[in-house]
């Protein structure tokens, strides 16, 4: 990466920090595992799925598991214990799109089924057990960028086009925020203050071009408003955002800090490194990947 060590935050951007990849991952927490299944219901291309696919494989998230279907054996697949711990950053996402995007179909309820309430999502510290937002936490960043940039050369992604087939995968509001790897840049310096055009150009290493289009389409979500002076501000629902990244760094530095990755970013809370614990608004109780369910009880 001529020269360019990417650490555990942007080792994260690299792998999930793109909309068909948090789709699938999505799809396999709901309990999709063949190929045909996700192609289905996501409406996605098999050049890309099978990208996508092989991707995940290989960075471990996904393993292969064989199964015999009309007397042949096929290959299906399994969330592996770091995919599958993905399912905070994707019930945020949820969370956060249910909350804030007008949709003509509405999205489930997340029903935690430790108390069977629709419920919110209540970021805390797994540490001291407050709960944190943007307000309460300080954001230390290796100097140098963020190494997007050659992550993006090396990879391009284009997920926009064709919309999933199923109603379940339509995200678009939260896809902007966490689903391209220089808007989830982007809107992650921003909840950590920085609010001029130039500060995010020269602190992100990021092109004039590819920034005035995030930061456009950020004002178009309403996630940031223009304040007059070639800078920017986020409104409520960009702050509410905050956990989508908290969950998506908070993942990379569990499954991603080793092998000798280095210290690209932190959120700080309280002295500390930030743990994630995602607690329910109506019982109180924490969240667990086995708690959550996307339908309403009848």
């Amino acid at each position: 990466m001529q020269g360019q060590e990417l650490g555990a935050v942007g080792r994260g951007l690299g792998l999930l920090a793109d909309t068909w990849t948090l789709l699938i991952l999505q799809r396999a927490l709901l309990g999709v595992t063949r190929y045909a299944e996700w192609r289905e219901t996501l409406n996605i291309s098999d050049a890309t799925l099978s990208a996508r696919l092989r991707s995940l494989v290989e960075a471990g998230l996904l393993e292969t598991r064989p199964y015999r279907e009309g007397g042949r054996e096929r290959r299906g697949y399994a969330l592996t214990e770091q995919g599958a711990d993905t399912w905070k950053l994707l019930l945020s996402t949820w969370h956060w799109e249910k909350t804030w995007v007008p949709r003509e179909v509405p999205l489930p309820d997340i029903v935690h089924r430790a108390c069977d309430l629709p419920a919110g999502v209540v970021l805390r510290c797994d540490e001291c057990g407050a709960q944190v937002g943007p307000s309460d936490t300080t954001v230390w960043r290796a100097p140098g960028g963020s190494g997007v940039d050659v992550l993006t050369r090396l990879h391009p992604r284009r997920t926009r086009g064709r919309l999933p087939a199923d109603p379940l995968s339509i995200l678009p509001g939260a896809m902007e925020i966490v689903g391209d790897r220089w808007g989830a840049t982007v809107l992650g310096a921003a909840l950590a203050g920085m609010r001029s055009f130039s500060t995010f150009a020269d602190e992100l290493a990021i092109s004039p071009e590819v920034l005035s289009d995030r930061l456009r389409r950020f004002v178009e979500l309403g996630v940031l408003v223009r304040t007059g002076d070639a800078g920017y501000r986020l409104t409520d629902r960009g702050r509410a955002s905050f956990p989508i990244h908290a969950c998506l760094v908070d993942w990379s530095h569990r499954w991603l800090g080793g092998d000798g990755a280095s210290a690209d970013l932190e959120i700080l809370h309280a002295g500390h490194r930030l743990r994630v614990r995602l607690d329910c608004d109506r019982c109180e109780r924490s969240f667990t990947r086995a708690s959550v369910s996307p339908v309403q009880p009848r």
